[in-house]
């Protein structure tokens, strides 16, 4: 084996996806990853729920030995789920996505070839390279995350077509180079400008991306959008006034 790759799910409400894992997320990881010649495990972070997603999870932890489960007493947002799920796991490389399975598993295979080609940092996966990954997507929402993206660009000086996703495959010494330090859905930006900041790689692939086909979004697009004015801000703080991020 070359190693172990560790995915890593936050969780929060999401009973009724949950119940669904054996059928459309473990034979799909149990198919593709041996085919690169890796192990696996599967960290779930139950982000302070309030449904059953804590008992659906132990449920699956007694199905399949490659499954972590860990939880937070009260719900602390995406990027504190994140950082604890790194802090747990094995893995020489990380793949972070969604429990609503909005990116969809199978194209986990997508990061890995594309990692197989080129062994970069960070491989990220975009809706935007193709108009035909989003059609699901309502029109405004697609305006406003372009408009995050550019400004994004002009910042960091470097094209990259999406910069919010979860679904990204990450070598583990990423995070001996770069702390996060978001709480919330705004903490795969603050990834992707502390790796580029840091000099780190990034190479983009397409990646479709679903509705949900269970529950709702937890985002909430206005307070995304000022989350994100302040990760802009930090950037330009830490390139142009050589400040620190925080």
């Amino acid at each position: 084996m070359k190693g172990k790759v560790s995915i890593i799910i936050p969780v929060f409400n999401e009973e009724d996806i949950l119940s669904e894992y054996p059928n459309n997320l473990f034979p799909i990881l149990e198919n593709i990853i041996p085919e690169y010649s890796r192990d696996f495990e599967v960290i779930l972070i139950d982000d302070g729920s309030t449904d059953q997603s804590w008992h659906h999870m132990g449920e699956l932890l007694k199905l399949k030995p490659y499954i972590k489960i860990l939880r937070n007493k009260k719900n602390l947002g995406m990027g504190a789920a994140i950082r604890n799920g790194i802090g747990m796991c094995e893995g020489d490389l990380l793949i972070t996505m969604d429990a609503d399975l909005t990116f969809r598993p199978e194209e986990i295979e997508i990061l890995l070839t594309e990692y197989e080609m080129h062994p970069v940092d960070c491989i990220s996966g975009s809706p935007y390279l193709n108009n035909n990954l989003m059609t699901e997507v309502q029109p405004i929402r697609k305006i406003l995350s372009k408009i995050v993206n550019f400004i994004y660009c002009l910042e960091l000086g470097q094209q990259v077509t999406s910069v919010s996703p979860i679904f990204r495959l990450y070598k583990r010494g990423v995070f001996s180079v770069i702390t996060i330090t978001s709480n919330n859905f705004e903490v795969n930006a603050e990834i992707l400008s502390k790796m580029i900041l840091s000099g780190l790689h990034v190479r983009e692939v397409p990646a479709h991306l679903y509705t949900r086909e269970h529950g709702h979004s937890k985002a909430r697009t206005w307070k995304s959008i000022q989350n994100h004015a302040i990760i802009i801000g930090k950037i330009f703080r830490v390139k142009y006034l050589n400040g620190k991020w925080n």
